[in-house]
């Protein structure tokens, strides 16, 4: 048992203790001391006046502090570092704070004024505490001596608070067991009764509102007509809280969750807005809506309700409601009878002729057309596009329920078509195919499009564009084996033209430079308005011999002067250059290297140009100031840092859906711009910054996974990478769990990617780390399989769940033998050892093709989707 984090998590929590022990020891022995944890920071407040406060800030910097900080380590080494300043007479030490085993969990800092050397012309503000160094010696041995036996205590405390609350738990566990068994009894034996559909769910209801303890609990149907909602049956705990009476003939557009997926809404829930207005209209704080599939679409709901009380589900409760979901869907498809359609062809005719959408049935086996409406014949009256959609029609090879965006070339229409299986009025087997005539929506999407990806002021595309034309370019380059280049410029003291000579005047120069800029030979179309003064040229492979002609047109447009308001105006600029790919691992990396090259020029004295170099004095020096930029974006609790989701796909029946995502990082840097993980990772985990920004992204992500499986999809997964330096922390587990905990989410729908090089470190403690986790619930992924440190013996030994084959296997199959062989094998292996596969980096349909011949059941790379913010995955997935 790892008491260690239990006492950390009371340093934040119970620091009035320890502020008490500090004013206390501070008024006694004359000096000043800080509580610094481990994990959140300083946690008490300072002990004595604001003049005091503001000369111990001034004369113990940060860099210090954090050097102290940082000395420590975990086990039974020294509980006292003692640290020296630029002036003797002041006094500089650190007292370990640790738990069970020795593990570091904070420090006092302490700081002592020196009276025997204090200079005679030093005047000290009034009331400040000196001391002696023979006394500040003595005071910090009997601080080490008072922390040792104070935390010593805790910990037994702990253990024992532990120990009284596992009992406490597993006696809840049984009687909770109990009561869930003689529920369960009781409701499966309402499954052989006679009554009627509406009795038995009733009592049903009844049963299950009282077990979840919730206000209501209730059966919503689907009128005939497909545009209204009714309550059916309910049970409330109080007549006050009854819906039942106001809760019929809704319209279906007000209920936002009945749209054929399940919801577990928690009063802590981020609502969006259609199901804040529904909780805010009835009153509802918490709750579940589960659909109750006939004929594969949500002919019911089954609601779990929470009226004027906050409500935050757990997994028992979920596993619970479904349970019930299936009791009820199971008697209801009892009850069905079966053929209730019994239409005439007719009546049916008469439907599909006036639905405004294009409909055609067919016999696949037949190939006869069995039925089309009149605005079919309308939106394909042209003979080629007739002949063309006939393909689609009877290709058996189109069998996903949709078919969106396709475009009709003759005559220039877009259609989304929808691909339904069905019982014809004779009985046999047909396909039905709807067509929605999208053009108008199309066209004017293309017109959004364009419109986002140009900069209103020059007329040059923007940043976006520039980032997806670097990209492509980037792809393009790299299959052919070819070099291209990107520069970026940036006008120096841009600032002082708006200031000196108005905005209206800033905004011709921004217009003369990027026309200037663009109208050059082999320029012309990729130039873009990238920042407020930054622009960007995309010198393609096909124009990268033409390089340093570029350049050199570019520095000779600054050295002549800007005709501006009738004066003339000298400008300069600092220009950086990036060659690809090189080393480049991704196209996203290029443009955070132009702004280290853009800021190296800018050092050399401006109006010059930069070639991004790893080892250049200038590029070594920026990462310095980049170094010191990451310790203050950690510092400042890592806001900086943004969680991207790579969809992660699942194969079935040969058809690609979205199961989940895989947690990205990305340093989104007020000065250099969007940083990607290979960038500052490194440095990171060698700083051991990495566990406050994991830490970070475990959160983040965990959560983003929980409103997801809450709002419509609670199959979907979340990756999460955890580095050696997080596994080795001794907290680790504590910290998974409490994410756990603190979300609710079902632990099944996390996975953790681990890496190979695990190994090396020490495999048994890894194993045991891992076996940990999954203990928790959690899933665990090898990652990068088959680079660095590969062997099968991992697949044997490590207790995992999948394995991630790495990209490079993957974009060599269609070239090398031994990268499909390699794939082919290994999917094999670990489907003999029940081990999912994921392949990584698929960025063609020949790869899909490949591994579509393998036991491979999960896939990602571009060819699927890019990382995505937040707000974007769910747009496209949720």
């Amino acid at each position: 048992m790892d008491t260690g984090y239990r006492v950390n998590s009371e340093l934040e929590i119970k620091n009035e203790d320890m502020k008490s022990m500090q004013d206390a020891f501070c008024k006694s022995n004359d000096i000043y001391l800080m509580c610094i944890s481990k994990a959140r920071g300083q946690i008490t407040s300072f002990s004595g006046s604001k003049a005091e406060e503001d000369f111990v800030d001034a004369n113990f910097k940060s860099e210090l502090r954090r050097e102290i900080m940082d000395s420590f380590i975990d086990g039974n080494v020294e509980n006292i570092i003692e640290r020296f300043g630029s002036k003797d007479y002041l006094m500089y030490k650190g007292v370990a704070i640790r738990g069970n085993e020795g593990h570091f969990l904070g420090v006092w800092l302490c700081f002592g004024i020196d009276k025997d050397t204090l200079p005679d012309t030093v005047e000290l503000p009034e009331g400040l505490n000196v001391t002696t160094r023979v006394a500040f010696d003595k005071s910090i041995l009997l601080l080490e001596t008072l922390t040792k036996y104070y935390f010593a205590e805790k910990i037994k405390t702990q253990a024992l608070k532990k120990q009284l609350n596992d009992e406490k738990n597993n006696e809840y566990e049984i009687k909770y067991k109990l009561k869930k068994n003689e529920i369960m009894t009781e409701i499966l034996r309402m499954m052989e009764s006679d009554n009627s559909f509406s009795k038995i769910s009733e009592d049903i209801l009844q049963e299950a509102g009282k077990y979840m303890v919730c206000s209501n609990t209730a059966l919503l149907q689907i009128s005939e007509n497909g545009i209204n909602v009714d309550m059916i049956s309910e049970w409330s705990d109080t007549e006050e809280d009854a819906l039942i009476a106001k809760f019929q003939e809704i319209p279906l557009v007000e209920l936002p969750f009945m749209n054929g997926k399940p919801y577990t809404i928690s009063s802590d829930a981020n609502l969006p807005e259609a199901f804040e207005i529904f909780f805010i209209k009835y009153g509802i704080r918490a709750a579940i809506f589960l659909p109750i599939n006939v004929n594969d679409s949500a002919a019911m709901y089954l609601c779990f309700l929470s009226l004027g009380k906050d409500r935050n589900w757990s997994v028992d409760d979920l596993r619970f409601a479904n349970d019930i979901k299936r009791i009820l869907h199971t008697i209801l498809l009892k009850k069905i009878t079966t053929n209730s359609l019994a239409s005439s062809y007719n009546a049916l005719e008469a439907i599909l002729q006036n639905a405004g959408y294009g409909v055609v049935v067919v016999d696949l086996a037949q190939k006869q057309m069995l039925y089309t409406n009149d605005t079919f014949g309308i939106m394909f009256d042209n003979e080629l596009d007739r002949a063309a959609i006939q393909e689609i029609v009877f290709d058996e090879k189109y069998n996903l329920p949709e078919l969106n965006g396709y475009a009709a070339n003759a005559s220039g229409k877009w259609f989304d078509i929808s691909i339904n299986s069905l019982k014809w009025v004779d009985g046999r087997d047909a396909r039905m195919l709807t067509f929605y005539d999208i053009t108008d929506l199309r066209l004017y999407q293309k017109k959004v499009e364009k419109q986002a990806q140009e900069d209103t002021l020059t007329g040059l595309y923007n940043r976006q564009a520039c980032e997806k034309d670097i990209s492509m370019e980037f792809h393009v380059a790299k299959k052919l084996k070819k070099k291209f280049a990107v520069l970026m410029v940036d006008l120096d003291d841009f600032t002082s033209v708006n200031e000196g000579m108005g905005y209206k005047v800033g905004d011709d120069l921004l217009e003369y430079v990027a026309h200037s800029i663009n109208d050059i030979s082999y320029i012309k179309g990729k130039c873009y308005r990238v920042g407020g003064d930054e622009f960007a040229v995309l010198v393609e492979h096909d124009n990268y011999d033409n390089l340093e002609f570029i350049i050199k047109r570019i520095m000779n447009l600054f050295e002549n002067p800007w005709t501006l308001n009738g004066q003339d105006y000298y400008c300069t600029m600092s220009m950086g250059c990036v060659k690809a790919p090189e080393d480049v691992e991704d196209a996203t990396d290029i443009l955070t290297r132009l702004n280290i090259a853009v800021h190296s020029a800018k050092n050399n004295g401006k109006n010059s140009v930069e070639f991004y170099n790893e080892k250049s004095k200038a590029v070594a020096t920026e990462k310095v100031k980049m170094d010191q930029a990451l310790r203050k974006a950690v510092d400042d609790g890592c806001k900086e840092f943004e969680v991207y989701f790579q969809p992660v796909m699942e194969f079935v029946d040969g058809v690609s859906r979205c199961c989940g995502a895989e947690a990205l990082v990305r340093w989104n840097s007020p000065e250099y711009g969007m940083v990607l993980p290979d960038q500052f990772i490194i440095n990171a985990e060698q700083s051991r910054m990495i566990v406050a920004i994991g830490y970070h992204v475990l959160e983040e992500a965990v959560r983003a996974c929980k409103h997801w499986n809450d709002f419509g999809h609670p199959e979907y997964k979340v990756n999460i990478n955890l580095s050696v330096v997080q596994l080795t922390q001794n907290d680790i587990l504590e910290k998974i769990k409490s994410v756990i905990d603190d979300t609710s989410i079902d632990p099944k729908n996390i996975t953790f990617e681990v890496t190979e090089s695990l190994a090396i470190e020490d495999m048994d403690l890894m194993i045991k780390i891992l076996k940990s986790i999954r203990k928790l619930g959690c899933r665990v992924a090898l990652d990068d399989f088959g680079t660095g440190y590969s062997s099968l013996n991992y697949i044997r030994t490590m207790p995992i769940d999948t394995i991630k084959i790495d990209r490079a296997f993957v974009s060599d199959m269609n070239k090398d033998n031994f990268s499909e062989v390699f794939v082919k094998t290994i999917s094999e292996l670990a489907d003999s050892l029940n081990v999912d596969v994921c392949v990584e980096g698929v960025e063609v349909n020949e790869q899909v093709n490949m591994i579509g011949r393998f036991s491979v059941n999960l896939a990602q790379g571009y060819y699927f989707d890019k990382p995505l913010e937040k707000a974007d995955f769910e747009k496209k997935y949720l």
